[in-house]
């Protein structure tokens, strides 16, 4: 079950501008299949906000908490998306659509009262941040996706030949577990350890923030979605595929990945050189967690990007317009 927290009095943000954060620095919202907490960070800061989506699916935000230090002069608003953390966690499997998830993302920032804001999603995220941009280009300032899944095609064919690469014992395990047999035996696990500690996390032993995050992960979300494992896509995100839509995404927009990311260098500059307006940054010595393995780095990229975004931004200009 979900914790229950105090509600609070809706958000008021304008930009450009001022805004003002009322009420209780956590919150809930109502959506389809009950309620979703939030919780906003760096309350009294006046930049523009960023509105945080975690990936998973199924998996709490709580591995992207360490981003409001990065952002210090921005509000930072995190939540967990229906079905794990602090967010009601229901049993009905008929919930876990991507067109609900993206919906409940519109509801958290009809509740908010954005005018405008920075919308930042981290892997799986990015299907249901990458959406909400296509349908509600002008309520964004900017669209900032790490380590994007934006065409499971691409995405499950570069891990194919991400795994081929791994040594041969390795390697032999995860194909085996993939192609019929269990993905609970201890060779399974062990390669899959492997293979996390070089694509996933580059950090030994990895945070505490992201150990608790693994541990948590709402699995009949997870499946129904993506599927029992990370390295194949089986649940109705199969089909996935927003390549042919990324030219007509014309909000300004940074990707970011790892040097190792399993989300590939080279499939994310895919993604960016689609988009009309965006730009790619490899962080170099991390993989799929760099805001965690590489946070300095990171925040020298986003800082510059989003300062560079509001300068660019005016009234009578509307984002993404």
């Amino acid at each position: 079950m979900s914790t229950e927290l105090p509600r609070s009095t809706p958000t008021t943000v304008n930009v450009p501008g001022t805004h003002d954060f009322q009420g209780a620095a956590t919150g809930r919202c109502p959506v389809e299949g009950g309620e979703i907490w939030y919780e906003v960070l760096n309350a009294s800061a006046v930049r523009p906000p960023l509105l945080v989506v975690h990936g998973g699916p199924g998996t709490p935000h709580g591995y992207l908490r360490s981003l409001a230090a990065l952002v210090p002069e921005h509000p930072v608003i995190v939540y967990d998306q229906l079905g794990c953390g602090r967010s009601d966690q229901p049993k009905d499997a008929s919930l876990w659509r991507l067109e609900r998830f993206v919906a409940e993302l519109e509801a958290l920032v009809r509740r908010l009262r954005f005018d405008a804001f920075h919308l930042l999603a981290h892997s799986a995220g990015t299907m249901l941040a990458c959406d909400y941009a296509l349908a509600n280009p002008r309520t964004l300032l900017s669209l900032t996706m790490l380590s994007p899944v934006l065409s499971a095609r691409q995405h499950q064919l570069e891990m194919q030949q991400l795994l081929e690469r791994l040594p041969a014992d390795v390697s032999s395990h995860l194909m085996m577990a993939l192609n019929g047999g269990t993905v609970a035996s201890i060779d399974y696990l062990e390669a899959t350890l492997h293979f996390s500690e070089q694509y996933m996390c580059r950090i030994s032993p990895w945070p505490d923030a992201l150990m608790e995050v693994s541990s948590h992960t709402n699995a009949s979300v997870r499946d129904s979605l993506w599927g029992k494992t990370e390295f194949r896509i089986t649940g109705s995100l199969r089909d996935y595929e927003r390549l042919d839509r990324l030219p007509s995404l014309t909000v300004p927009s940074l990707l970011i990945c790892g040097q190792h990311d399993f989300t590939t260098p080279r499939l994310c500059r895919r993604y960016s050189e689609a988009m009309a307006n965006a730009e790619l940054v490899v962080i170099d010595n991390a993989s799929h967690m760099a805001h965690l393995e590489q946070p300095r780095r990171f925040a020298n990229v986003l800082n510059p990007f989003l300062q560079r975004v509001e300068k660019s931004s005016r009234p009578d200009s509307p984002p993404g317009a």
